[in-house]
Order: structure tokens, then sequence, then C-alpha cells
């Protein structure tokens, strides 16, 4: 390993949360190094939305924008790591004045020490055990609304409702495109339920365990949509895009013909990726790692499972801060980078106490 290199603050993550971080933290320069894996979240999206002056402009010209920005003014106070951080780990302070200290690894076998961290690793979404569901994800298959959901308006449209990987969800799922999506007038919807129902199911059933009551069974009458019964056994996507229109999916089942459409809504649970289980495993961030349970519930607080409390979003652990989707409930662009600004915020305030008191001390 090479010799130790010292900043004030090691950011774990490179999209909007540890991004907005590490601009916030160069305001007063003060020194920080962020590792960013190049795994990004909303990494298959064309188009993100709901950011102000940005909306419908790529997540990766937007992250590449704000990265070359804090380059170009604060590249004298600032490092970019592009490299995965490995594990992190709490250290005794060298000196008084420095509160608790911390190391990453990265996969570079370079070690790094800050005073304190901002967490910025996001989440993982729960894929359906179904073939192919990967190549979809973010292009035909959306989860949200307010992300993609409007440029779905007018067209037809499939809500894939898998209860063995959403459980008590999977209900939630529809009550949610029942309320939202409305407006936008697709027709026909589709609702693809991956043989939930049982073998040979005839129609739909109430289902606490997935979270299907009677009442939804009535909306989704009142409304028109049609049941897909039939276990899907794979899902491919090979026809042509249209325009800025992703290329439709085709849903292959056990028995029968496919079933082709331009859009299918999946709202998946999340988890804390494994990645970040491996990061935490020093047992001296074992307060961290105990937070972590997966798979997540969606209604969890935080999302991203690592408890924070209180106006600036520090984590169980003193010192460590965390912010974008790894821990807030909202998995925005916006949300993230404020909550990033806090987390920036939060350790400029923590060490400024932390250099006070040692001043203080000196004068004595």
């Amino acid at each position: 390993m090479s010799a130790l290199r010292s900043v004030d603050v090691l950011i774990i993550g490179g999209g909007p949360g540890g991004l907005a971080a590490a601009l916030t933290l160069s305001r007063t320069r003060r020194t920080v190094a962020l590792f960013d894996s190049g795994v990004y979240r909303n990494a298959n999206s064309a188009f993100m939305h709901t950011v102000p002056m940005f909306d419908h402009t790529s997540p990766q010209k937007h992250r590449q924008g704000l990265l070359d920005e804090i380059k170009r003014r604060y590249g004298d106070t600032f490092q970019y790591i592009p490299h995965k951080a490995l594990m992190l780990r709490k250290t005794e302070a060298a000196a008084a004045s420095s509160g608790t200290s911390f190391q990453v690894v990265d996969d570079q076998n370079e070690v790094w020490t800050g005073r304190k961290v901002v967490l910025a690793t996001g989440l993982a979404d729960k894929y359906p055990a179904i073939e192919g569901f990967g190549s979809i994800w973010g292009k035909a298959a959306i989860h949200c609304v307010f992300c993609h959901g409007t440029e779905t308006r007018g067209q037809a449209i499939a809500i894939l409702l898998d209860g063995a990987s959403s459980g008590a969800f999977t209900g939630k799922s529809l009550e949610m495109f029942i309320q939202k999506f409305k407006n936008l007038e697709n027709t026909p919807v589709t609702l693809l339920v991956n043989g939930m129902f049982g073998e040979g199911a005839t129609e739909p059933k109430a289902n606490a365990d997935y979270g299907i009551t009677d009442d939804l069974l009535k909306l989704a009458k009142h409304n028109g949509y049609r049941w897909e019964l039939r276990k899907i056994t794979s899902i491919s996507s090979e026809s042509p895009a249209v325009g800025e229109h992703p290329p439709p999916a085709t849903f292959h089942f056990e028995n029968g013909d496919p079933f082709t459409v331009p859009f299918v809504v999946y709202a998946p649970l999340t988890k804390a990726p494994e990645s970040t289980f491996t990061l935490l495993s020093d047992p001296s961030m074992s307060a961290l790692k105990e937070g972590l349970t997966q798979p997540n519930a969606m209604f969890k607080v935080p999302m991203g499972e690592i408890p924070n409390s209180g106006l600036f979003p520090k984590s169980a652990m003193d010192g460590v801060y965390v912010c974008g989707n790894a821990g807030t409930f909202m998995s925005t662009v916006v949300w993230s980078q404020s909550q990033g600004q806090l987390a920036g915020v939060g350790c400029d305030n923590e060490i400024g106490m932390e250099d006070q008191a040692a001043a203080l001390k000196e004068c004595a």
C-alpha cells in the first residue's frame, strides 16, 4: 500500500448526493476525496425529470457536468477518485483537534484518511425473478409517474404485479398507478400478475399476502383494466426504438401467444447494495452495518436503511453522514442533492467546532 492520504472528508459515492456534498464542502475549502465506482442506479435511464432547468436531460450528462464544474472551480481542494471504496473503518484520531477519524481502502489498495465521512452509496432495486427483466429496466420498464410516466401518455401500458418479489407492496403498486396515472389516459391497461393467483386461475382474487384488496379489484374493473393471469417465462426487447421512446417489451408465457407493450410499470422494493455490506464489514463499523436489512420494506424510514436523525442527515455513528438514495425516502435527484448539501454543511460544522475547541485549549 502507498502512504496514507489525508483529507477533511471522505465521500463514498459519485451520484447527485455525493457530488452535492463535495460542492458544498468545497465552498469552505475543506479538502475532499470522492470515491466513485461508476455504478449508478439510474444508469439505464436516457432522461431524468423534475430537476429544474434539467428536465428531460441525460443523467450521465448532468453528473458529468457537475463533476467537471467541481474539478474546474475547486480542484485545489477536491480529489476525484474513479475507484470503488472497498472498506471503511474507524480509527483513533491522531490529534485532539481531529475528533474521530476514518480510513477508506479503495480497489487500488490505496488508503485514505478523513475526519468525516459522507455515505452516498445508493440503493439497489429488487428485480422480479423473470429472465430478461434487467434488459428493459429504466427503458420500457418504469417505476414512477414523476420520473418517467408522463412520456407514456395516451399509449398502451402494462403494470407488472409480482407478488413473489414484492409481497404486500404489490397491491400498493397498483394503488399508486390508479391514483397517479389517471390523467395520462393510457389505454389499454393490462395487469400482468406472473401467475400470482395460481396455476389455471381464471380471475383475480383478493390476497392479503400480496396486498390485493377487494377495493382494488373493484377499481381495476371500473377502470376497464385487463388482467393477464398467465405465468411469465421471459421478457425480450428486440423491436427498434421509436424516436425518443425505448423499444417495447415483449412478455413470453408458459403457454399461448406473447404480449408486447410500449411501457410497463413496476415499483420495486429496494435494498442496500451488496457493496455497502462489504464496505461496512470492518468491526469498527458495526453500528452502521446493523442498521442494514435486506430486502428493504418500501416504507421503512429512511429508505436507504441507514438510520439518521435531525436536521442534518447524521447516521447512527458519530462523524458519518448519509445522503442520496442511501439515506432518504424520496429517491430523486433534487432530494439527493438537497440532502448532500445538508451532509456537507453538517461535516463542515463538526470540523469547525472541533477545531475551535482545540484552539480554546491552546489558549488556556
